[in-house]
């Protein structure tokens, strides 16, 4: 995979910009402003928009005609706007009135079922859907979160992510992308320890240590620190999804564990790859069900 140029839409105007639209506008009418909103950006920004077909025709993988390439990926600019302005309001959104913009959860037993073991929880999403808003639900169930996020270069931006978050009680680790951080690691090792949860993103190339898997019918390099941070820990790693449905309201859903077993320690490539491999299979079909809602906005296999 290249390096993304994904940022591009996340520039602090732009923040801004959607902040202000969170405010001002209900939420029932911001679909209809997000459309208008979404098919400028859609239109404007012709290298973003053939990336984004150029992902969709690998992840339908012959399945979409042309025609519906183009609508999905109109879309999927359009989901984009609304992920912004859902954001923008995270802060606003306690226990108690989540329902406005949660419709369910499923799979929470899988999470206290991982930190009954006392080893903490690995959680692991794609840019699929409402990832921000993952953070919040599982804070909202009582556990420490610690966020892994790559290193925001522009100042004022990674200050407004972190006020966001802060404001929730998430704790946030953040790395160098190219370069693995061995205080990262410690710190990492340190919450799980704890019986804390760390989560991460898990679908782009940002370290130098990835393992190729297979993904959507290509081989995709993809960071394997999640891996060896679950061997060494013990901790179960569990895919977590929040993804839009028809009705605008989001469905969180926690997927069953895959171990990384940290007995096999002669096979640490072998062990490392069946779990990534699984991580991969997982990550696909939800991608498959949401594809106008992943956002990787570049050239995701180059």
């Amino acid at each position: 995979m290249r390096e993304q140029n994904a940022r591009s839409l996340n520039r602090y105007v732009y923040l801004l910009g959607f902040l202000l639209g969170s405010v001002l506008i209900p939420r029932p009418i911001q679909r209809f402003v997000t459309v208008g909103v979404g098919d400028i950006f859609y239109l404007l920004m012709g290298r973003t928009r053939v990336a984004v077909k150029r992902n969709l025709e690998v992840i339908g993988r012959g399945r979409f005609t042309p025609q519906e390439i183009s609508r999905l990926a109109r879309r999927t600019f359009r989901n984009y706007g609304q992920y912004l302005l859902d954001y923008m309001v995270i802060n606003r959104i306690t226990s108690l009135n989540k329902g406005e913009v949660i419709e369910a959860e499923e799979g929470t037993d899988y999470m206290a079922q991982a930190l009954r073991g006392g080893r903490g929880a690995i959680c692991i999403t794609p840019h699929l859907g409402n990832w921000e808003m993952g953070g919040l639900l599982l804070a909202f169930r009582g556990g420490t979160l610690n966020v892994l996020s790559l290193d925001e270069p522009d100042a004022r931006t990674k200050d407004f992510r972190g006020r966001f978050r802060h404001s929730k009680g998430i704790r946030e680790l953040y790395i160098k992308g190219g370069a693995e951080d061995p205080f990262s690691t410690i710190e990492l090792v340190k919450a799980l320890r704890n019986n804390e949860i760390v989560a991460m993103l898990g679908d782009r190339e940002n370290s130098p240590s990835t393992i190729d898997v297979d993904f959507f019918g290509r081989r995709t390099p993809f960071p394997m620190g999640v891996g060896m941070l679950a061997m060494i820990s013990g901790a179960p790693v569990l895919p977590v999804f929040v993804v839009m449905e028809k009705n605008r309201k989001y469905r969180g859903i926690i997927e069953k564990p895959i171990y990384f077993d940290g007995s096999r320690r002669g096979e640490r490539e072998e062990v490392i790859r069946e779990g990534m491999e699984g991580i991969a299979r997982v990550f696909e079909e939800y991608i498959r069900r949401y594809p106008d809602q992943w956002y990787n906005f570049y050239p995701y296999w180059g």
